[in-house]
């Protein structure tokens, strides 16, 4: 049994590309074009392993959601390190 037909007939993956990058376009998402050099792209096919995902853009994706994630837990670290050693000025008022 075929499934079911999500593009209309005839039409072309040049369509089928333009219609998938405007639908993650209006999600809030964004193609991105990146040149790598040899060293980042040696990186790059480390991460896809060590992450066991299947592309790139996966490695890529958890990559950088990991290291947003990680810069928020030091950023909250410094910030509550920051005020357990600033004195407080307290008053006395009678």
């Amino acid at each position: 049994m075929a499934r079911e037909r999500i593009h209309p007939e005839g039409t072309d993956a040049t369509y089928r590309v333009q219609e998938s990058l405007k639908a993650l376009i209006q999600q809030g998402g964004a193609r991105k074009t990146f040149r790598l050099k040899p060293d980042a792209n040696k990186a790059l096919q480390q991460l896809v392993k060590l992450l066991q995902v299947n592309t790139e853009t996966e490695a890529v994706e958890k990559a950088i959601l990991a290291m947003r994630d990680e810069l928020k837990a030091t950023r909250a670290s410094l910030v509550a390190k920051k005020q357990r050693n600033s004195p407080t000025n307290l008053r006395v008022v009678k």
